[in-house]
């Protein structure tokens, strides 16, 4: 009743060494109307060639040479609350 629970942790990058997972996700991003980023290439021109953009991008992971760029902050209006009470 008192054993000790035996967990496996596993690396987060790990997990994102197959094609498969790499599609999911951008599959996810396309769903979600994801925006393209700082580079200036869009959603439609890196899924013109998306096979040959995820091999390389998996190849680059795989080869630890993957350096990702800098985000893009897109700043998202939001509607004026009333003065809340704190």
């Amino acid at each position: 009743m008192n054993q000790t629970l035996k967990l496996k942790w596993h690396s987060i990058y790990g997990q994102i060494l197959f094609v498969r997972k790499l599609y999911k996700a951008w599959m996810q991003v396309k769903e979600n109307k994801g925006a393209g980023g700082i580079d200036g290439e869009t959603l439609e021109s890196y899924e013109k060639k998306l096979d040959k953009n995820l091999s390389v991008l998996l190849q680059k992971l795989r080869d630890k040479a993957y350096v990702p760029s800098p985000v893009r902050r897109r700043y998202i209006p939001k509607k004026k609350m009333g003065s809340c009470v704190r």
